[in-house]
């Protein structure tokens, strides 16, 4: 475990630009939240696409510069999953959202930080964001913005679409989580 927080807060490898892309979503997040409970649109319009494009620029600048890091692994898809949790708590508060979406999407995360914590105490690297979570965090966004916008054709679709999402990404992940598990147990030979 100490060898994995070595690594995380590895020099050179925390303060980049992609894991600061990060971290302004994470803290992001929390003013979304309010901006979407006063139903101040116009600047959570803005706030939301700013934050939109950090979400998909922090990996590719990763990429880019060589900045692929283990704090990275951890910051964004934390940053996804607060932001996520916290448009569905402030559309369910101010825009009636209905609860099991909110439920759903939440619960998953929750399953997957449990699951996460768990494999940190085992593996000795962390294991990265997969597709089909970035597509149900994309699908999340997606119906913010319907429920934001007040466009009715696309709420109950994208309802949907984010809990098709949502259980698919989380079987991905529980997949991945056992996989990783079971060959991280197998005997070298």
């Amino acid at each position: 475990m100490a060898r994995l927080i070595d690594k995380i807060f590895e020099k050179d490898r925390v303060f980049t630009l992609s894991n600061f892309m990060s971290f302004i979503r994470l803290v992001g997040s929390f003013y979304l939240y309010h901006l979407t409970v006063t139903k101040d649109l116009q600047p959570a319009l803005i706030l939301t696409f700013a934050l939109i494009f950090t979400d998909f620029a922090d990996g590719y600048f990763a990429r880019k510069f060589n900045q692929v890091s283990e704090m990275g692994k951890v910051l964004d898809p934390l940053a996804d999953k607060f932001c996520a949790a916290l448009v569905m708590i402030a559309l369910y508060q101010a825009y009636g959202l209905p609860f099991w979406v909110v439920a759903v999407v939440i619960g998953r995360d929750i399953l997957i930080l449990l699951g996460s914590i768990f494999l940190i105490t085992k593996l000795p690297y962390v294991t990265p964001s997969a597709m089909p979570g970035k597509i149900a965090v994309t699908a999340v966004a997606a119906l913010f913005l319907a429920y934001l916008l007040d466009f009715d054709p696309l709420k109950k679709p994208l309802e949907w679409l984010v809990f098709l999402m949502v259980v698919v990404s989380f079987a991905h992940y529980v997949y991945l989580f056992f996989k990783k598990y079971r060959d991280d147990q197998t005997p070298a030979v």
